[in-house]
């Protein structure tokens, strides 16, 4: 048995595992399929991919795994040769899985270094299948987005039907129990994990000052908007404590649900966050879960425009928006008040066809677009057109000058929450957690029972956050 290092991590693998022959071919993004499917919502929703073709180099490194893995993980990569071997090494040292199930795409895309040498010096000691397919894109279709698209297209068409595609980035390594973490939350009857990442804090020393004391501010008003959010629009499938990353350094998401919503949409920036969104639009099912962690470059050199390293590079900026989750504190509150009680009216209408008679002015939108948005499908589409409509709940970010007033603000509004929530439970005895819903599958109009306006300012129920357990590799 031969191991080889890198960083802090081992890869065992056996002698003789060598890569397998070498394939030239022609490659074609999958668009989206139009088999009927029994996932989300019983019908496949088409996005705008148009149906593209590249020349693609394929090689497969390691083991021969199963003809349809369980698992793939797909990542797009972009000259990465000082960071690659410690991305793979920690995909090949999963713990509590069989790595003849999972399946590794590497999607090189325009790389220009040593990056393809190093993964194929890896093969001889890979213990799980690798494919590294090269591709030169084009200047429209040269960013993540279309990437990472390209690499997820090959992971859905490679997976078992009823598996589950995983997806990270070339700067990050992953726990070592992170594809049976993913596991455990799907088989709990989720369509998608959003996992927690955790900048490299080797790295963040390395930063200017005043970027790590925004970047702390930051982190503390995130983890409290999440909390809140989690409280004031409480989810069965996503239950307190989680937190609100959407981030392509972690996510998961079933194959089934992923052909249901026509693939990921290759936006050149934001590809990550579409993707949980679109799953939103249909009622999918999504765990933000603190289990499931990685650890990503804090670098400011990134490959990717709009990505992580062009998020610190600009917390020197005070003007600068923060990260585009974090809104100011009275509009989170309002955000999350609303969708519960507009999802619970939702519920309502579709039973009753009650008619909506307040919610048109409080969102500051006619009757007409407010019933033409009710017509949709899924709550999610609903909720997604309203927050389009609505001047009311247009985004409002947080500067890095507003930052500590508004941190101030959603302090209060998490002390006084968690006051009334201990006041709740010696007043009453405890609920049950909301549960799990399916997707909705019949439009309706959601009816009005009570006036919103008043509790702008309420808080919600906000327990102190605890800190995931770490998990330790078996020996």
């Amino acid at each position: 048995m031969m191991a080889f290092r890198s960083g802090a991590h081992d890869i065992q693998s056996f002698v003789g595992r060598a890569a397998r022959s070498t394939v030239i071919g022609l490659h074609e993004p999958f668009a989206a399929m139009k088999d009927r499917l029994d996932g989300i919502g019983g019908e496949v929703l088409m996005n705008a991919t148009p149906r593209l073709s590249f020349s693609m180099r394929t090689e497969i490194l390691g083991p021969v795994s199963l003809a349809r893995p369980d698992v793939v993980i797909a990542v797009p990569v972009k000259d990465e040769e000082e960071r690659i071997v410690a991305c793979v090494a920690s995909l090949a040292n999963q713990v509590d899985v069989d790595l003849a199930s999972i399946a590794v795409i590497l999607l090189l895309n325009n790389c220009s270094d040593a990056t393809a040498e190093r993964i194929r010096a890896l093969g001889p000691e890979l213990p799980l299948a690798v494919h590294l397919r090269e591709v030169e894109l084009p200047g429209p279709y040269a960013n993540a987005g279309w990437a990472r698209r390209l690499a997820m297209e090959a992971a859905v068409e490679l997976v078992n039907p009823d598996g589950l595609i995983l997806t990270t980035d070339a700067d990050t390594q992953v726990e070592c129990d992170w594809v049976a973490a993913n596991q455990r939350e799907v088989a709990r009857g989720v369509d998608a994990v959003a996992g927690y990442v955790i900048a490299d804090p080797y790295e963040l020393m390395q930063l200017p000052p005043e970027i790590l004391e925004r970047g702390s501010l930051e982190w503390e008003y995130q983890q409290l908007a999440a909390e809140l959010e989690a409280r004031a629009d409480p989810q069965g499938c996503d239950p307190w404590p989680r937190h609100n990353q959407n981030c392509g350094a972690s996510a998961a998401i079933t194959a089934r649900a992923y052909r249901m919503i026509g693939g990921l949409p290759p936006r050149p920036v934001g590809e990550d966050r579409a993707l949980f969104q679109s799953l939103r639009r249909v009622d999918g099912r999504i765990r933000h879960s603190l289990e499931v962690q990685v650890i990503t470059s804090a670098r400011i050199d990134g490959r990717a425009l709009g990505g992580l390293s062009d998020a610190i590079r600009l917390r020197g900026e005070p003007d600068h928006p923060c990260d585009e989750m974090l809104e100011v504190a009275v509009v989170t509150l309002r955000r999350a008040l609303w969708r519960t009680q507009l999802r619970e009216f939702w519920r309502q209408g579709r039973e009753s066809g009650l008619t909506p008679s307040l919610w048109p002015a409080r969102l500051g939108i006619s009757e007409r677009d407010f019933r033409r948005a009710a017509e949709r499908r899924h709550f999610g589409e609903f909720w997604t057109e309203l927050e389009a409509l609505s001047p009311r709940l247009k985004r409002q970010l947080v500067t890095g000058a507003q930052l500590k007033r508004e941190l101030r603000r959603m302090r209060r509004l998490v002390e006084s929450a968690r006051s009334r929530e201990r006041r709740r439970e010696l007043a009453q005895p405890p609920q049950s957690a909301p549960r799990c819903e399916p997707p909705l599958r019949q439009s309706a109009v959601p009816a009005v029972a009570q006036d919103v306006a008043t509790h702008e300012a309420a808080p919600v129920l906000v327990p102190v956050v605890q800190t995931p357990r770490r998990r330790t590799a078996a020996a």
